[in-house]
């Protein structure tokens, strides 16, 4: 079973993702590093966060509901501000875009 957050980022747009799974197998999940750290859950209890796009996260809700992990997950979604959007980008390096 998935819930979906009500709060809903605009299409395309990067959004922080926090994942809250319970039961299902135990699994390890590795990503490209700038979605957000490896996931590994241990069958009972996991909070794990992303940053990327709503696709992304479907993608990923997708693999970690689906037969072969089984796991129930409620993902809640912040919307990103202009000023996580330049923090974020500072922490990993990136140039920023003056707009």
């Amino acid at each position: 079973m998935a819930e979906r957050s009500i709060q809903s980022p605009e299409p395309g747009s990067i959004a922080v993702w926090t994942f809250v799974i319970r039961d299902g197998q135990t699994f390890d999940l590795v990503l490209n590093e700038k979605l957000g750290p490896p996931l590994n859950h241990d069958g009972l209890l996991t909070i794990w966060k992303m940053v990327g796009t709503k696709s992304e996260a479907d993608s990923v809700l997708e693999m970690v509901t689906g037969p072969l992990i089984g796991a129930r997950v409620v993902r809640h979604t912040e919307v990103e501000t202009e000023e996580m959007l330049a923090i974020r980008h500072e922490r990993l390096g990136l140039a920023t875009e003056k707009t």
